[in-house]
C-alpha cells in the first residue's frame, strides 16, 4: 500500500460509511393503531406525492384486491416492490373507497 491510500483511510473530511437499515417489510403493524399516530398524516402525504401512487392504487384496486381481497400490507409491499408505509396507505385508500 502507498502512503496516499493510508491517508484516505484517516482523512476526517471523508464521512464514515453508512450503516445498512433493516427493511420495514418485517415489522408487524396494526393499521388501526397506526392511523391514530401523529405521523400518519405525513405518511399519507408522502405516499400520495409519489408519481406512481395513482397507478399503484389503480392496479391494486383492479387486479390485486379482486383476486386477494384480504391481502396484507406486507404482502402488497412485496408484490408491488414498494415500502410497507406506501402499501398501508394504498390499502387504506382503496378499501375506504365507495
Amino acid at each position: 500500500m502507498t502512503k496516499h491510500t493510508l491517508d484516505k483511510e484517516n482523512d476526517p473530511s471523508i464521512p464514515p460509511p453508512r450503516r445498512k437499515r433493516k427493511s420495514t417489510r418485517h415489522i408487524e403493524i396494526n393499521i388501526t393503531d397506526f392511523k391514530t399516530h401523529p405521523l400518519w398524516d405525513i405518511l399519507v402525504e408522502t405516499a400520495r406525492k409519489n408519481p406512481r401512487y395513482a397507478n399503484l392504487a389503480g392496479h391494486t384496486r383492479e387486479f390485486i384486491l379482486s383476486k386477494q381481497p384480504n391481502i396484507s400490507a406486507k404482502e402488497l409491499a412485496a408484490k408491488l416492490s414498494i415500502t410497507l408505509g406506501e402499501s398501508i396507505v394504498i390499502l387504506d385508500d382503496v378499501k375506504s373507497e365507495p
